[in-house]
């Protein structure tokens, strides 16, 4: 083929024969093109993250929640404290609602409509529970004979379905918008400080709230100190927040200020120190449940061990310098025996945990410390923590059956008498038998919806008016003294049976999913210390929000799942 036709036939073929596109490896980068594609105008997309706006108004309620309302006193100080309390709850509740319902508003005006979607939130079985308690609420309400009771709550100790409904909208409010963090517990822990110091300086007569009581307690004898007033009601704040602060020294989930955590154990021991000179036994009963509940999900490994054994050094010391300070200082009662050793047991388990984790130069130290290390599995820490569960709940049976023959007062003649004895007297429990016997009782009146939330007063003075007033010298009772109970009777097996089922399946599924989440831990321990308190005390506007706000940022935790703290 000569030179001229071979042109020719490449050219034709080049005609017939259809392009192909250069393989991705093949081809050259085009800089036109690639400016070309930097000038395309960038998707709309929504003016604000609706998860980060509505999360930050959540975490404004929280905070709001744990520093303002504890700390809010109105002019009349004592004198009216339970509602004032009522008043600042339900305008920071409205408020952290309303400001979601703005954010949510936002979200929808500000997304395309060929984007936009309804997500409709997802529910597990503390969000179930929890609806069907409100439920089984409104419909004691609807069916109740004191319907304006039931829906207002009686007076200023309201407790009513309203309030209640207000209760459920902040577990919701916390738990579906927070995504929980270290953060978030620790700041609770922040506001329960504050608190216990404040309880602490009216201790001793230093009246900075100005209630008009600065003399110090133990000469006036006043069973409100600080700004939450009622010393049980004030309890139920302080040990909740102590136990989740100890929980979060234990495992290291502390804030970056407090690298090595002696900020939190610093709050912990003030809050003890408060607590005990609160002195409620069903604040000393919660935290004794707690520390037997906890202990095998906190003992996993020598590390946890170590700072474990840190905390019983500083509860020990505090209560060591309390007996000094209060008991042998000004009360002139003798330090004895018991003092010299919880001294001696407070530097023991100090001296311990500094060697778990002091970082020893000396190879032999490290050698034998890696040797322990490895000795100590978490299997074996499991059975040796379960172990002293056992011992520590025999010896508190064996101390109550002595006690029980041989005094006449305190927690533990009281248990023994009723456990060993069959005596319920009506004064056990600071005259709260009194009360549950009778209460118990009228269980079987309106046992499916009962009577109507918070209706109580009215129920029970019907049929034991006459007899309660002589018993506790001309006073009505208008709360059973125990949560429980008063659900019985206020809202049946049903809203009870509910209510349980919230609790229990919040601590069941932290403490499933503990070993992937340390906040789970800390979350169930701190709602165990307040089922237990409950046992012991009533819901009121002073200390029930700050209760629902623990139970939403359990819910968020137990939320996050096995996703690792942030």
């Amino acid at each position: 083929m000569s030179g001229k036709k071979k042109k020719k036939y490449i050219s034709s073929q080049m005609k017939t024969t259809p392009k192909t596109s250069p393989t991705v490896t093949d081809r050259k980068p085009d800089p036109k093109e690639n400016a070309t594609t930097r000038k395309k105008p960038a998707p709309s997309s929504p003016l604000f993250d609706r998860n980060s706006l509505m999360e930050l108004f959540a975490r404004v309620f929280l905070l709001s929640m744990v520093f303002v309302f504890p700390l809010a006193m109105g002019p009349e100080k004592y004198g009216n404290i339970t509602h004032y309390k009522n008043s600042v709850f339900y305008v920071l509740a409205a408020l952290g609602l309303c400001s979601v319902i703005v954010a949510m508003i936002i979200k929808v005006l500000s997304t395309p409509s060929d984007r936009f979607s309804v997500e409709l939130p997802a529910f597990n079985l503390p969000d179930m529970a929890v609806l069907l308690y409100w439920g089984f609420l409104f419909i004691s309400a609807m069916l109740s004979p004191y319907k304006e009771i039931a829906f207002n709550g009686q007076g200023v100790r309201n407790d009513g379905l309203i309030i209640q409904s207000f209760y459920v909208a902040v577990y919701f409010l916390i738990s579906h918008l927070i995504k929980l963090q270290k953060f978030d517990l620790n700041v609770y822990c922040f506001g329960a400080t504050a608190v216990a110091g404040l309880v602490m300086l009216h201790f001793f007569g230093i009246d900075v709230l100005s209630t008009g009581f600065s003399k110090p307690n133990w000469e006036s004898g006043l069973l409100f100190m600080g700004p939450m007033g009622n010393i049980n009601l004030t309890s139920y704040f302080v040990t909740v927040a102590l136990v989740l602060a100890a929980g979060l020294f234990i495992t290291e989930q502390t804030l970056k200020f407090d690298r090595r955590g002696a900020v939190i154990l610093s709050c912990f021991a003030l809050m003890l120190w408060a607590e005990l000179n609160l002195n409620t036994d069903a604040g000393i009963v919660a935290l004794g449940a707690v520390l037997l509940a906890a202990m095998p999900l906190m003992l996993i490994s020598l590390a946890r061990l170590g700072r474990y054994l840190a905390v019983i050094s500083a509860a020990s010391g505090v209560i060591a310098f309390n007996r000094l300070v209060v008991r042998d200082w000004i009360l002139e009662e003798n330090f004895g025996k018991t003092g010299w050793l919880l001294l001696l047991a407070s530097m023991l388990a100090g001296a311990v945990s500094v060697f778990i984790g002091f970082e020893f130069r000396s190879a032999a130290i490290k050698n034998f410390r890696q040797k322990l290390d490895a000795a100590l599995t978490r299997r074996r820490l499991l059975i040796a923590s379960v172990s002293v569960d056992v011992l520590a709940v025999l010896g508190v049976f064996a101390a109550s059956f002595f006690a029980a023959n041989s005094r006449n007062s305190g927690v533990l003649y009281e248990f023994g008498q009723i456990l060993f004895h069959g005596n319920f007297s009506d004064k056990f429990g600071h005259n709260r038998m009194f009360t549950w016997k009778r209460t118990v009782r009228l269980a079987g009146r309106k046992p499916v919806f009962g009577s109507g939330p918070d209706t109580f007063c009215t129920v029970f003075n019907e049929v034991y008016g006459e007899e309660s007033k002589e018993f506790f010298g001309g006073r009505n009772l208008d709360k059973a003294h125990n949560e429980y109970l008063q659900l019985l009777i206020c809202s049946g097996v049903t809203g009870l049976g509910a209510f349980l089922a919230f609790i229990g399946s919040l601590v069941a599924k932290a403490y499933r999913r503990a070993t992937g989440n340390p906040l789970l831990v800390c979350c169930g321990a701190a709602v165990i210390g307040y089922s237990v308190h409950a046992f012991f005390g009533y819901s009121l506007p002073i200390n029930s929000p700050l209760m629902w706000v623990l139970l939403g940022l359990t819910g968020a935790a137990v939320r996050a799942g096995a996703q690792k703290a942030v």
